[in-house]
């Protein structure tokens, strides 16, 4: 199997634990592919399938995060948000109508 087209290798590295070794892709965004893993790495190139797993695992695990970031307003419209109105004004109109649209996994 191949790498899937919108597997992160660094995402999916970091989420196998793996991300203490060398190793480089031939290009920083997806679609991407290892093309170095370093012979002294102290753990094996993981194959195709782990890193899609292991991607699919952490896009599940965050995309909830990835979402809110999107809906959120910038940081300069918020930080004036809260001093015409306040932090709790601000928390109950822009940040908990967020969290609740796009939740935190059980």
């Amino acid at each position: 199997m191949d790498i899937n087209s919108t597997t992160d290798i660094h995402l999916a590295i970091e989420q196998l634990g793996l991300n203490g070794n060398c190793y480089a892709l031939d290009q920083s965004v997806p679609p991407h592919k290892i093309i170095k893993w370093d012979a002294d790495n102290k753990d094996p190139q993981p194959t195709d399938d782990e890193l899609n797993t292991a991607y699919t695992a952490w896009k599940n695990a965050n995309e909830y995060k990835l979402k809110r970031a999107e809906e959120y307003p910038d940081w300069s419209t918020q930080l004036d948000y809260i001093y015409h109105n306040g932090i709790d004004k601000w928390k109950t109109d822009i940040v908990d109508p967020v969290k609740a649209k796009y939740p935190k996994p059980s």
